[in-house]
This record gives structure tokens, sequence and C-alpha cells, in this order.
């Protein structure tokens, strides 16, 4: 693999046996071990300032846009992708009404461990989707979702907090 288009933010630490390329970091990011973050020339992965991944998650925004927000926390062994892969030609594409779509997770959200998010998601800020989810629709803002496919739980309540930072 060619490595490019990587930009990085101050102090962000990817730990070095993660693949990445075409992603740009904001600040204060940390990258756990075993991590592959792929975009592409037209699609660079855009990882916001605070942001966290734990270990062995796999992001592939190589087909459309990714864009994770700041402080965004992203536990282990997820997939988060915006294509599902699938033979050009193959049959089984008629089931799929999105091979490829942008996917954006808002600010200060949590994706629990072993999530699938698909393409064409987007998840809210404030958000929290339980472990082993499976995500194939919208998460509004402040919502709380699990399952597989995730549905609705709650609605998350927080204290005043200042979140500007």
């Amino acid at each position: 693999m060619i490595l490019s288009n990587i930009s990085f933010g101050e102090n962000v630490v990817v730990h070095p046996s993660t693949s990445i390329n075409n992603v740009a970091f904001g600040n204060d990011v940390k990258i756990a071990k075993e991590c592959t973050i792929h975009g592409s020339e037209e699609h660079v992965v855009k990882i916001g300032s605070g942001t966290i991944f734990g270990m062995y998650v796999t992001l592939d925004g190589t087909e459309a846009d990714v864009k994770l927000g700041k402080n965004v926390s992203i536990a282990q062994h997820n997939v988060i992708v915006s294509n599902w892969g699938l033979a050009e030609k193959s049959a089984i594409n008629v089931l799929f009404e999105k091979k490829s779509a942008p996917i954006s997770i808002g600010d200060h959200s949590w994706i629990g461990s072993g999530c699938v998010i698909a393409p064409g998601v987007t998840i809210g800020k404030f958000c929290i989707v339980a472990s082993n989810s499976y995500v194939d629709t919208d998460v509004p803002d402040y919502t709380i979702v699990g399952g597989n496919p995730a549905r609705f739980i709650r609605k998350v309540e927080l204290p005043e907090l200042d979140v500007n930072s």
C-alpha cells in the first residue's frame, strides 16, 4: 500500500501496528493497536479532535465519506464501512439498497464494542450505541440504541455541561 494523504493534528498517537491511508486527524486523537483506517483520494476520512479508537477497529471510507466528530469514543472490534465490498457483478447486490454511502458520527458519541455501522448511517451527537449492535438506520441526537438491528432504547439526558471545548 502507498501511504498518502495523511494529515495529523497535534498530539495524535497511532499505534505502529495500525494501518492508515487518506485520513485527516484532529488534535489529541488516540488510535489503539491493529486498527485499519482507510479512505481514498476522493474520500478522505475525517477524525475529529479528542476521538479515541479501541483495538481492532476497521473503518473503510474508500467509496464514500466518513466523518467522526469531536470526542467520539469507538470501542474495540467495531466495523464502520461506507461500502459493503461486494463483487461488482454478484447477483446478491440487488439485496442492498445502498452499496456505498457516507457515514457520520456526531460529537461526544460512543460506539460500544463489537458494532457494525452500515453505509449511509448518520449517528447524531451525544449518542450511545450499545455493544454488539448492527446500525443500519440513522440515530437522532441524544439517543441510545442497541440490538440487531439497532432499535431505540431511550433518550440521553445530560446535566448541563460545557461541551464546546
